[in-house]
């Protein structure tokens, strides 16, 4: 950020020393001063090209139709944005652009009069300040409408992140901030308080470690419990938890598989349920237990940037509120950030736990074995997922240059070297574990067989609201932490551990920013808040150094921004859980929300009759053979549950029909059915009659109470046989060309 003494840098570059008396640090002002400077030529130079390059690049970036045949009732939800992706993909250069231009600043900046420079970083922090406040203003007023409901016949909605007394709260924060580090004795009592010492080191971890957990306690879920949280808790949990049923029932992501969310921790989840039980709540206490120990982990790198526990703790907490941020539901049976596995842990955890590994490599300048070991995690993250796994490793890249951590040519060798080991050893592993339970080397194409469903081919898409709103006051605390961290990094800063974090948040920020990107609903926003609020307490120790080693300047614009939009982070401890409430929510009484739906709504049902449905193969026209272990396709949200639970084996590669909107996914299931000896598929009533018309040009008859026949549509469900399940009905589906599956020799 410029400082006071810009006009004195400046002055001193174009060698006017007499201007130049006792200016404070002139390099970093300069630097500081050509960041500004370069802002808006260099935002208009992205603008324009996202204007005139976004919808040409859009076009290549589009999928080949014939490749995705959605369903009718799936294809309401089809949106492709790729002129929109293309166009964020350019509007990535900005940062880049600015980091060049501050590079390249001693050619040019020498030109401009001092003062005419001082007046345009003040003009030009004016303008960013305006535009914050507009952005926040334009949110208040952002009306969603049919694209967001996925036509669902619900009205147009409006979505406040915070309100009135939030922004007047963030306001008397930044005043009491600016108050202690202005008035000497303030700084003094302060600077005791957080002085490290091993008891307050202890303290204050055991502190971190409590609030994490209680702020955990909302995730955790039991069987019985999910009938009276709220509604979105249990349908995304159908989802993520048949990843790792997956697992358990035999199937292999990267192999056989295709996980969603994450491909790697679904691995990790089985173990706890094969010692523990396979519950919803052995499942959620091992996923909030990933979780917390990935925030934790960004403790760990608040406690080093600070070098002080008690420091860390005022910036870890409101990370930990806003990263587990409100979405809907009452103040003791509500969903947050953290309740959707996958966000945290499925797709945070690994690139949480890659920043902590990233600043100590940093903070002990360590070497080649540790730079392998960086790359080994990175390598796993990207094979967990691709979309953030890739952001974290190219966020660690960046944090090792901007850093300096690499000082000549042969260190640069061996760094590249160490990085390629940890890289193979990742993909060695996992192929090791593939080898081992599936026979198989990893189909790393099944990495992006979501992103290409999503983001070619439209699934789910929906468009950015407007330019201007919270999400641009995001897409800017990257561009202002990557411009800050190429300053200090062409100053030679003393400290390259925040340095370097600096540059690891605004590279992981913009790239995980792509999930917003594509599925652009306001409640998506919130799952990037825990990095948004991650750079925002970053920031903040930039911000709060400076002001307190020159109490006497005025705070910029940009520095007020800073304190203000952490205040508002900071707000979000008030939506903390009691832990009173959530023991209570837990070992309360059966509430369900609809009178039909069963007390344990994703166990399979011991209703006889239903499992019989369900595990039984058709052996002829008539006869239908249950055997241990036998191949099914179950597309239910929770199917690989229902086939453990049974002693069946689901070959669905997907997680339900949800999961499998389009004709050619269907036939992949089918494929699998055929290959494993199977020929009995098991569907939710009522579904997009679509699918009927690939089951049946494969040879499949519908089960109705009048023995296997053709889907008729003239006939109200066309006369199937549908067994009540705990939420819903269900109907099968057989193979008349394989009456007598091989499954049954």
């Amino acid at each position: 950020m410029a400082s006071a003494g810009s006009t004195a840098a400046l002055a001193e570059l174009r060698g006017d020393d007499s201007s130049a008396i006792n200016a404070p640090r002139p390099h970093r002002d300069v630097l500081a001063a050509a960041a500004w400077l370069c802002a808006i030529p260099c935002a208009l130079v992205t603008l324009v090209a996202a204007a005139m390059l976004g919808p040409p690049l859009g076009e290549l970036m589009a999928a080949d139709p014939q490749a995705y045949s959605f369903f009718p009732e799936f294809g309401r939800a089809v949106h492709p944005e790729t002129t929109e992706q293309a166009r964020y993909l350019l509007a990535l250069g900005l940062p880049l652009l600015i980091a060049l231009a501050i590079v390249t600043s001693p050619r040019w900046l020498s030109s401009p009069p001092p003062e005419w420079a001082t007046a345009a970083v003040s003009a030009t922090q004016l303008v960013l300040g305006m535009l914050i406040v507009a952005c926040f203003v334009a949110q208040e007023q952002l009306t969603f409408g049919t694209i967001y409901t996925i036509g669902a016949g619900e009205p147009p909605f409006q979505l406040r992140y915070f309100t009135p007394a939030t922004y007047v709260v963030a306001g008397l924060g930044v005043a009491a901030t600016l108050l202690v580090l202005r008035r000497e004795r303030l700084r003094d009592a302060a600077a005791a308080l957080m002085r490290e010492s091993p008891g307050r080191r202890v303290a204050a971890l055991l502190v971190a470690i409590a609030a994490t957990a209680i702020w955990m306690l909302y995730a955790v879920e039991t069987d019985a419990s999910l009938t009276s949280t709220a509604p979105d808790i249990m349908f995304h949990l159908g989802f993520t938890i048949d990843e790792t049923f997956a697992v358990l029932n035999g199937l292999s992501p990267l192999v056989d598989f295709s996980a969603q969310y994450g491909s790697l921790w679904p691995y990790v989840v089985a173990l706890p349920m094969l010692a523990f039980g396979k519950t919803v709540l052995v499942f959620t206490i091992a996923m909030c237990t990933l979780t917390g120990l990935a925030l934790l982990a960004v403790y760990g790198v608040l406690r080093r940037v600070t070098r002080s526990s008690i420091a860390a703790l005022p910036l870890y907490l409101p990370f930990l509120a806003t990263s587990l941020f409100h979405i809907a539901g009452t103040p003791e049976r509500h969903s947050t950030v953290g309740t959707y596995f996958g966000t945290f842990p499925l797709r945070y955890a690994l690139p949480y736990l890659l920043a902590f590994l990233t600043a100590r490599h940093i903070d002990r300048d360590a070497g080649p074995r540790s730079t392998a070991v960086l790359f080994l995690v990175g390598g796993l993250a990207v094979l967990n997922n691709g979309d953030f796994g890739l952001a974290a490793l190219g966020a660690t890249v960046a944090a090792l240059l901007w850093s300096g951590g690499v000082r000549s040519r042969r260190e640069a060798l061996r760094s590249a070297a160490a990085a390629g080991a940890g890289l193979l050893t990742a993909l060695a592993l996992v192929s090791l574990l593939t080898l081992v339970r599936a026979g198989e080397l990893p189909h790393l194409e099944r990495l992006v067989d979501y992103a290409r469903l999503f983001a070619n081919a439209g699934f789910g898409m929906m468009p950015v609201p407007d330019l201007l709103g919270q999400h641009l006051v995001i897409y800017l605390t990257y561009v202002a932490a990557i411009a800050v961290a190429t300053v200090r990094a062409l100053d030679r800063a003393p400290d390259r551990l925040l340095t370097g974090m600096l540059a690891w948040v605004g590279i992981f920020g913009l790239g995980s920013a792509t999930y917003y990107i594509g599925r652009s609903h306001p409640n998506t926003l919130k799952a990037t808040f825990s990095v948004w609020a991650l750079a925002l307490a970053l920031l903040t120790v930039v911000v709060v150094r400076h002001l307190a080693e020159h109490p006497r300047r005025r705070p910029t614009i940009p520095a007020i921004a800073v304190l203000l939009c952490f205040g508002l982070a900071a707000c979000s401890l008030a939506q903390v859980p009691t832990p009173w409430s959530q023991v209570d929510r837990l070992a309360g009484p059966f509430l369900p929300r609809d009178p039909e739906v069963a007390e344990r709504p994703l166990v399979a049902s011991p209703d006889p009759e239903v499992r019989h449905f369900v595990s039984s193969l058709a052996d002829g026209p008539s006869r239908f053979v249950v055997k241990q272990g036998a191949p099914v396709a179950i597309l239910l949200p929770t199917g690989h549950r229902i086939a453990e639970e049974y002693g069946l084996r689901n070959v669905s590669e997907y997680t339900g029909i949800d999961s499998a909107p389009t004709a050619q996914r269907v036939e992949r299931v089918l494929d699998a059915l055929a290959k494993a000896g199977g020929n009995t598929v098991i569907l939710p009533n009522p579904v997009d009659a679509g699918i009927f018309d690939v089951l049946e040009r494969r040879g499949f008859r519908l089960l109705t109470n009048r023995g296997l026949r053709r889907y008729d549509p003239s006939v109200p469900h066309s006369g199937a046989f549908m067994p009540r399940w705990p939420y819903e009905y269900i109907i099968k589906w057989v193979d008349t060309r394989h009456l007598h599956p091989r499954a049954l020799d």
